[in-house]
């Protein structure tokens, strides 16, 4: 019985671990990040809430952030500098379902002052084949701002982080 157990659980964690083999944070300038869909994020057909890829578009959008070395807590505590989304246009292109497995692939396009403009693209990804859907694309304009709203230079070091990984025009 408890062999079976082990068992169970060795096979669970060599799954996780292919999966996140699988993740490529960086890559030609762009950033992966995967996420599998839950029950709490669809209807009761099992098809994903619009407002869903917006979430996790964000959780990319951090982890890319954090994966530079930059934590949005710490520039918040640290620097008094908030990052928040300013303008976002969403196509939506094919739903995705239950326990499907997807890819968030941020981009980083420009950067002004106080602005970091980016697209995010997310794929449905299939792990038996290699074959991906496009589901949705999400061009973004974050504004760096203190946190009574004000309108806030991007930090010196942040701003040369993303700098060399802008890309443009692979979307």
């Amino acid at each position: 019985m408890m062999n079976g157990i082990f068992i169970s659980l060795l096979d669970q964690m060599l799954m996780m671990n292919k999966i996140n083999l699988a993740n490529r944070p960086w890559s030609s300038g762009m950033h992966y990040f995967r996420a599998r869909i839950y029950y709490d994020a669809t209807d009761s057909g099992g098809i994903v809430y619009h407002t869903e890829y917006l979430t996790i578009a964000e959780h990319a959008r951090t982890e890319a952030l954090r994966s530079l070395g930059f934590y949005q807590g710490r520039l918040a505590r640290d620097q008094n500098i908030l990052l928040t989304i300013r303008r976002c246009n969403v196509e939506y292109i094919t739903p995705a379902f239950l326990d499907d497995l997807v890819e968030v692939r941020t981009g980083f396009n420009k950067l002004t002052g106080a602005r970091i403009f980016l697209e995010q693209t997310i794929h449905r990804i299939n792990e038996e084949k290699i074959t991906e859907d496009l589901l949705v694309s999400i061009k973004t304009e974050i504004a760096c701002v203190s946190a009574m709203g004000k309108a806030k230079r991007l930090p010196k070091e942040l701003k040369e982080a993303i700098s060399g990984r802008l890309v443009i025009n692979l979307f």
